[in-house]
This record gives structure tokens, sequence and C-alpha cells, in this order.
């Protein structure tokens, strides 16, 4: 879905007629950058809590954000040739749901991989769980692509 989301990307920018052959590797190094950043982010947490996890788990798991900013930049394109104002407000409409239903799934699954019993002197779990969940949200806000869309 990142390759899906990076053409997509590159759609948006073509239709506006600002295409630059630079958009490809700009859109995909920018979401491999902050994929990777999130997954180290989430190994040190993983480590501070003494919990063992594997890197290519939490690349998978990271990874689903991808079908959400799809989906997002789907709706948000289509409304904008639809309507030729709408793209914004349905790209931001889909993003809330996207983006809460990726936190959702992120909580719900590190509260089930994330032992009850972590480290005493490490970070509380609650409080990792939560922030591995708000971080699908912030990489998905920082990840969009709107500046074309109406």
């Amino acid at each position: 879905s990142l390759v899906t989301y990076v053409l997509l990307c590159a759609l948006c920018y073509g239709t506006a007629g600002k295409f630059n052959p630079e958009v490809l590797p700009d859109v995909s190094s920018k979401c491999m950058m902050i994929q990777i950043l999130e997954v180290l982010l989430f190994r040190l947490g993983f480590y501070l809590m003494q919990v063992p996890t594997g890197f290519m788990d939490l690349f998978a798991v990271t990874g689903y954000k991808y079908l959400g900013l799809t989906m997002n930049m789907l709706v948000g394109f289509s409304l904008n040739l639809a309507l030729v104002s709408g793209g914004h407000k349905g790209y931001y409409a889909t993003f809330l749901w996207t983006a809460s239903v990726t936190s959702y799934f992120m909580w719900r699954f590190m509260e089930s991989n994330i032992p009850i019993q972590t480290a005493g002197s490490g970070p509380k779990r609650e409080f990792m769980i939560l922030a591995f969940a708000a971080s699908q949200l912030a990489s998905m806000w920082f990840l969009g692509q709107t500046k074309f869309l109406n």
C-alpha cells in the first residue's frame, strides 16, 4: 500500500499540473524515513520495558497506516475531480475515520502483545501503549499530501 500511496500522490500532483519526476522519490523517502523513525522509537520503548520484539513485526504493524493514507487521498482526489472544491473536506473527514481506526488497531495490537508485567524501572505499559497508538495519528497527519486538493 506504500507504493499505491506514492503513485496516488503523484497522480494528484499531475492533475494539479505540478508533477515532477522528483515527486516519487520525495514522497517515498519521506514515508520510509518516518516509518523507520517510528520503528526505532517503538523498539526503544520495547527495550525500556524489557519486552522482546522483532523489527519486521514492527515494520509490518506500522505499515498499516498507508492503507488509510491511500483511502484518504483517493476520497480527496475523487471529490476534487467530481465537485471541484470538496477535496479537502472529504480528505479530512476520511482522515478522522482512518486515523482513528489505525490508532485503535495499534492500541489493541500493542495491548495484546505487551505483557502486563514489564520492567519495574521502565515506563508504564499503559503509557507506552497510548504513545504507540497516538504515533499513528501523528504520522498519518504528517505524511498526508493535501496541498493540491481544493
